[in-house]
């Protein structure tokens, strides 16, 4: 299990913060008579203050920080979210302390890939028999409502991607109309996922190989400019590309699809201060509408940035990502009062919600990237 005593100065510190974040961050219920909504589970919700509930999304990434800590935790929360998951398969977006639930749209689909990092790092085949019927409910619900034949987009509000006001799909781009390269990238990790479980299952997880290597070639021949050379969200029913450059443009490399010339070009992107070193901003630095200080409209959120400095380190380009970490973890070392949700992408102050769960997930995944303690 991660013990802080394992790292030195800063690192030690900052690894004390985020499991202290974690534990503060688990809400329980406080008497029988209580209206609680999570049964005798322990629930970890993004921010006691701020949000009281569990979001799709973040529960991923806090099973990923709880895998390292205490397994059974991480578990409570997938056994939350499958405990109201719908007859069709759908996730919901929220379930609030209280039973309150939002289903008008769901989050991006990460929780098979958490499952499967778990497992990794505190392997449970009970666990993986128990989770693999809902995960494959799911995938079905996807597949069926999100996914037209060709590649998968969000649908219904901008608050599906987790992007909440994202410049991404401010019109003319809007969401509906979007293939989005998170979404699909998230998918291939959702197909790695169910082939990880069906082998360790005993199962057959052919046809799950089918659709992700058909996903891979549909994702480069869609979502390549080849022409600006990156990777990039594409509006079908305008027939172009967004031109919107984001770290989601960077996931092709987290998940392993990009060859070495589109690497090579993303890894530029990534060292150019004009679009994304060294904060990288939740939209390009040189984006009129980008705004520092807004929520996803230019603040630095850790999970998008792990994914983007994880995906370079993962291609080779070690100096850089390496570079860019060392960047996250003064900035969270100099906000010492708490842990933030977001960051201000120019100057590293912290903004949103304090004792902010998933960054301290995240944080944690940074100490041991820039410690080369990868164990995923």
């Amino acid at each position: 299990m991660l013990d802080a005593k394992d790292f030195i100065g800063r690192d030690q510190l900052l690894i004390k913060r985020s499991i202290d974040t974690l534990y503060e961050n688990i809400i329980i219920r406080q008497s029988k008579d209580q209206q609680f909504a999570f049964d005798d589970y322990r629930a970890v919700v993004p921010s006691p203050r701020t949000y009281k509930g569990v979001w799709n999304w973040d529960s991923a990434f806090h099973m990923m920080a709880f895998s390292r800590l205490d397994p059974a935790i991480g578990k409570d929360q997938m056994r939350i979210l499958f405990d109201y998951q719908k007859e069709d398969g759908q996730i919901a977006d929220v379930i609030y302390s209280t039973g309150k639930t939002v289903f008008e749209f769901t989050k991006p689909p990460v929780l098979a890939w958490a499952i499967m990092v778990n497992d990794k790092i505190s392997p449970d085949l009970t666990f993986l028999e128990y989770a693999f019927p809902h995960l494959l409910s799911n995938l079905k619900w996807w597949e069926i409502n999100r996914y037209d034949g060709t590649l998968f987009g969000y649908k219904v509000h901008k608050m599906e991607s987790g992007w909440d006001d994202t410049v991404r799909f401010d019109k003319p781009h809007v969401i509906e109309n979007c293939y989005a390269i998170d979404a699909n990238c998230f998918m291939v990790t959702f197909y790695d996922a169910m082939i990880y479980i069906s082998e360790k299952l005993g199962k057959s997880s052919e046809s799950f190989k089918h659709q992700r290597r058909r996903l891979i070639n549909k994702i480069n021949e869609f979502l390549y400019d080849s022409e600006n050379h990156y990777y990039c969200d594409y509006d079908q029913v305008l027939h172009s590309f967004t031109h919107r450059l984001s770290p989601a443009s960077f996931m092709p490399l987290f998940v392993h699809i990009a060859n070495a010339e589109q690497a090579e070009a993303m890894m530029q992107l990534a060292k150019n201060s004009e679009y994304f070193y060294k904060g990288i901003p939740t939209i390009s630095y040189n984006q009129e509408a980008y705004s520092p200080r807004k929520f996803w409209r230019g603040p630095t959120w850790l999970n998008t940035s792990y994914f983007t400095i994880r995906g370079l380190y993962d291609y080779g380009f070690k100096d850089l990502a390496l570079d860019l970490t060392e960047n996250m973890l003064d900035w969270c070392y100099k906000n010492k009062r708490s842990i933030r949700e977001y960051y201000h992408s120019k100057t590293g102050k912290g903004l949103g919600a304090k004792n902010f769960g998933w960054s301290a997930a995240f944080l944690i995944e940074f100490v041991l990237l820039k410690n080369g303690k990868l164990d995923w």
